[in-house]
């Protein structure tokens, strides 16, 4: 059997020859280009779906609230009380948020950099036709937005586009890509290209290096099940006893054996599974079901187990997939596709037999994006660890501050070198692509804001004339600083001399 292809090579069309192509059109990948084209660049972006905002687009959304603090921790602050579960009031608004957002709020959000006008434009959305029912309409309003923000910034689009190989010049400067779609295989020239993928795949194939797999992708595919008897299961749920002692010990013993793993990374979702620990048992037993279901034999995925009567007879939630699975391997990829959609189709027909008010529901929605919230990454110029966010570590080369209450209260800097590649001229990554989990640096703020950083610091490229790592760094802050992103405290702003 032949182990090689050659293929032919013929000249191919140029689709476009642009200052900056973006790879990737979620949420880092729309705030690059549409920074890079405000500072007067020439920008294309190709995304392969055909619609834009990543997880939070054809993702399906798959998570609710909003944090402000990124944006302004002075103005939005978080408590030293606080922990991850706690959604503090002073700087989380849910995206089910019944009543308008406040005007001030809204204002001052909206010149927090383009993560803050984004949002505050979200919110604006609120205000005019109403908050969001359920996770299928905030991506809706996600994709809407974005695409109003690349139009207004002239940015070419192109959707339903795959990403191939790199075009690289004899001395392996990344000078663009190929492209595949409906028309063929096309050729993009740019001066300046930046890797918005959930993987790092286009910087791989530049020749970047990338970090070893991990067990945290923190994957979700997004579902809608429709027809629901609220009241029905309602009372169903409160009707239960609790459960014994005998069934909790089988979730541990037998549902999950790699209990300190699949918990720790699946916990909320086994909690919200565990108060019908007799009925997922009595269908592990009868009919093979695993509430707690396998990708392949490299993860777990576990479906968010509804707590109570859903609203308007409709669940919306997610299913979230963790183990080691490697987002830069087309076998797994392929296995978690297959095996995530079945999982949820099966827990429907468990859900039907099981839960009274089920009996006749109905999977309406499961988002054609499953999302990756921690895949692989480059092995960036600098590596932000967790560590670095307990230290609350400061860096020269700031490019905007975060927090992670899962290891500490600190705002710690991101550095610009977390966008550079090892290896590689001529490429940014930006967002999930660009970061190493863990620790957690992909919450929609965060990556939006990288996004802007590299669209910027690309722009600036055209202008000087320099790879990405000759950037004049200070020139890259006051274009981040006259977009209102958080740099620091006043102190620290002017002792970087800002």
């Amino acid at each position: 059997m032949a182990t090689h292809g050659a293929e032919c090579k013929k000249v191919l069309v140029a689709a476009a020859d642009v200052d900056v192509a973006v790879v990737g059109g979620g949420g880092a990948g729309c705030s690059a280009a549409v920074a890079a084209a405000r500072q007067g660049a020439s920008v294309v972006l190709i995304e392969r779906y055909g619609s834009l905002g990543g997880c939070m687009g054809p993702g399906g959304w798959a998570a609710g609230a909003l944090d402000l603090a990124p944006l302004d921790p002075h103005r939005f602050s978080v408590g030293t009380d606080e922990d991850k579960f706690s959604n503090g009031p002073n700087h989380w608004i849910s995206t089910k948020h019944a009543d308008p957002v406040a005007v001030d709020i809204r204002d001052h959000v909206r010149g927090c950099g383009l993560a803050g006008e984004w949002m505050a434009r979200l919110f604006d959305l609120y205000e005019q036709i109403g908050p969001c029912p359920h996770f299928g309409n905030q991506a809706i309003r996600v994709e809407y937005l974005f695409n109003q923000m690349l139009e207004e910034s002239g940015v070419r689009q192109m959707l339903q586009t795959y990403a191939s190989e790199p075009i690289l010049s004899a001395d392996g400067v990344v000078e663009g890509l190929y492209v595949e779609n409906v028309s063929g295989r096309q050729a993009i020239h740019a001066k300046v290209t930046i890797d918005c993928t959930g993987n790092a795949a286009f910087a791989q194939r530049a020749g970047a290096l990338i970090v070893p797999p991990n067990r945290q992708p923190s994957m979700n595919i997004t579902f809608g099940i429709a027809n629901i008897d609220s009241k029905k299961f309602g009372k169903f749920v409160a009707d239960r006893p609790p459960m014994s002692g005998e069934c909790i010990q089988w979730v541990d013993e037998v549902l999950i054996p790699d209990v300190d793993y699949v918990a720790g990374r699946l916990g909320a979702h086994i909690t919200r599974l565990t108060p019908f620990a007799d009925l997922v048992r009595r269908a592990w037993e009868d009919d093979g079901y695993q509430a707690v279901g396998w990708i392949g034999d490299v993860g777990r995925i576990c479906l968010a187990f509804p707590v109570s009567g859903p609203k308007d007879g409709m669940l919306w939630d997610r299913a979230d997939i963790d183990g080691d699975v490697d987002t830069l391997n087309a076998e797994h990829m392929t296995m978690l596709e297959r095996d995530g959609r079945k999982y949820v189709f099966d827990t429907l027909l468990f859900m039907r037999k099981y839960f009274p008010g089920f009996d006749n529901a109905y999977l309406m929605y499961l988002s054609p994006y499953i999302g990756t919230r921690g895949g692989r990454a480059i092995e960036a110029e600098y590596i932000v660890t967790k560590q670095d966010l307990i230290d609350g570590r400061r860096h020269a080369d700031v490019i905007h501050q975060t927090y992670d209450l899962r290891d500490a209260h600190n705002f710690a800097d991101i550095p610009y070198r977390q966008l550079l590649p090892k290896k590689v001229e001529g490429l940014l990554a930006a967002g999930v692509a660009a970061h190493q989990k863990p620790p957690n640096l992909r919450c929609r703020e965060g990556v939006m804001t990288m996004g802007e950083a590299a669209g910027i610091a690309a722009a600036i490229c055209i202008k000087q004339g320099v790879m990405p790592r000759d950037v004049d760094i200070k020139a890259l802050q006051r274009g981040l600083r006259k977009s209102g992103v958080n740099l620091g405290t006043p102190g620290r702003v002017a002792a970087l001399g800002l």
